[in-house]
């Protein structure tokens, strides 16, 4: 065996964290070992053009329809697993998860393995879980981000706990460096170096309860007049929190800033890092702010008490809660000693636990593992 080939497997390849994952943790590989390709079952977008610049390979299956099944896309990917000669198959979420280990096993691909980056609804369709039982003989091993994510996967789908392994998300820690050099866009957002900025950054969906933090924006607003909050991402509920928004009155506190690729820059003007979510594998986000020295508030969801120690690294407060957001965000804009501290353990906890180094590590690890019980490797 030359070098091992790794096919990524996801549904689209937009900017997103997940997404965002890839590129960093690609970039990461032993490229004298491993030989990754990504594969979108959609269009090729944004992440997939960014691939391709660092000399890794991209298929785009352009399907506009995954959403429902075709064994249409089982049969491209078939085709591209054979002519790629692929040895490893990692796929991310149902739909890729889904069509990836059909055509894995179909083509005889060897090591088949599938990563989970959210935690389990409970009214997770039955379908599913029934796809998720019967192709479980199917794979190798079951990758969850978080441990919360590994236990609701023995809770809901009862699968035995030696076929599931944690490896977290993992950060770039050279390009989130609170020692970097940034650029200084609080002028473009008619910030004011004396105003107070919380940052929150992340897919702008009804699971990240930004709602709660426009709903704490007042109770603030009555202490700190130049609190600012800048949020930074797209997403389904956009209109409906800029209506909230207006309705609070807090609308000119407010930036939405869209989408953006200088997420450090936007971090590094940010006092404090929200991330209000009601329910969470372990964001992406959440680690960069880390991994950038930011003081966190943050809820007790998903994997993020697996990552923030209250009152060490950050505030927990509980979730759908704008009372206790809101006094978690003033302790630290009252205590700027205790906010420094707190940035800093945030820092060396990425630093100590979560470099992307460290994770792709991980993953070759793991990769060589399975390939030498099954008598591929010596």
């Amino acid at each position: 065996m030359r070098k091992i080939n790794v096919l990524h497997i996801y549904q689209n390849s937009k900017i997103g964290g997940v997404q965002q994952q890839f590129l960093s943790l690609l970039k990461a590989y032993d490229r004298d070992v491993f030989n990754p390709i990504f594969c979108c079952l959609g269009p090729e977008e944004e992440i997939s053009k960014e691939i391709e610049r660092i000399d890794i390979e991209t298929v785009a299956l352009n399907r506009a329809r995954y959403h429902r099944f075709s064994p249409g896309i089982v049969r491209d990917l078939y085709r591209l697993m054979k002519q790629k000669n692929i040895h490893i198959v990692r796929t991310h979420r149902y739909r890729a998860n889904l069509y990836g280990r059909l055509a894995a096993l179909l083509s005889g691909v060897p090591v088949k393995i599938i990563s989970l980056h959210d935690n389990y609804r409970k009214d997770l369709r039955l379908e599913r879980r029934i796809v998720n039982k019967i192709l479980l003989k199917a794979t190798d091993k079951i990758v969850a981000v978080s441990e919360s994510i590994r236990k609701d996967i023995i809770k809901y789908d009862g699968i035995d706990s030696s076929k599931i392994l944690v490896i977290p998300n993992g950060i770039d820690t050279e390009r989130f460096n609170p020692e970097g050099n940034f650029a200084d866009i609080r002028k473009g957002f008619s910030i004011k170096e004396s105003d107070i900025v919380l940052g929150f950054v992340g897919r702008v969906v009804p699971a990240k309860g930004l709602e709660y933090l426009i709903d704490a924006l007042p109770f603030l607003k009555k202490e700190f007049k130049n609190i600012k909050l800048l949020i930074t991402g797209e997403g389904s509920t956009m209109e409906r929190l800029k209506k909230k928004a207006k309705e609070n009155n807090v609308h000119d506190s407010i930036i939405f800033t869209g989408k953006r690729r200088d997420i450090p820059d936007i971090l590094s003007c940010t006092d404090i890092f929200v991330m209000p979510s009601v329910a969470e594998g372990l964001p992406n986000a959440l680690l960069e702010a880390m991994a950038m020295g930011k003081p966190i508030v943050a809820t007790e969801v998903g994997g993020i008490p697996e990552v923030i120690k209250n009152r060490h690294s950050g505030f927990l407060v509980p979730p759908r809660n704008p009372e206790a957001l809101a006094t978690a965000i003033k302790d630290l804009i009252s205590n700027e000693q205790l906010a420094a501290k707190m940035g800093q353990a945030a820092r060396h906890i990425v630093l100590d636990n979560f470099s992307i180094w460290s994770i792709a590590q991980k993953w070759q690890t793991l990769y060589l593992s399975i390939l030498r019980e099954k008598g591929l490797m010596n």
